[in-house]
């Protein structure tokens, strides 16, 4: 019976971790866009990745691309990841091949949300 137990632990701990990877906190990651609740509205131009609120920098690559989508479907916002920060998106319709590329958003950042107001997204070139 107790090594019962302990298989069935082992796997609710596996299951519990599997899990949390696409449904972590919606909060945990916007939190990390917050800066300064004082500050005001600015026009920026940032170059980064575009990722889901859910796993935030994790998915913010080429590889991240299935899962972000994935989570952006089940609810998640869409976010920018540059200079390591979280900025989210006023927007959530992008084109599925903005993400997993580098992108450039240009719009108006609330600095006291970290959301930006999108006024375009375009694919950035590489190299």
């Amino acid at each position: 019976m107790k090594r019962f137990a302990a298989i069935l632990a082992v796997m609710v701990l596996v299951a519990l971790s599997a899990a949390a990877a696409c449904d972590k906190d919606k909060n945990a990651n916007t939190q990390a866009a917050v800066s300064d609740q004082s500050a005001g509205t600015r026009e920026i131009a940032l170059t980064g990745y575009l990722t889901d609120s859910y796993c935030g920098a994790a998915n913010a690559n080429a590889n991240g691309k299935g899962c972000a989508l994935h989570c952006m479907k089940k609810g998640a916002k869409v976010q920018l990841y540059a200079n390591d920060k979280l900025y989210t998106l006023d927007k959530t319709s992008i084109a599925e091949g903005q993400i997993g590329v580098p992108v450039k958003v240009t719009g108006t950042l609330d600095e006291g949300t970290g959301t930006i107001k999108v006024a375009s997204i375009e694919a950035v070139k590489q190299g």
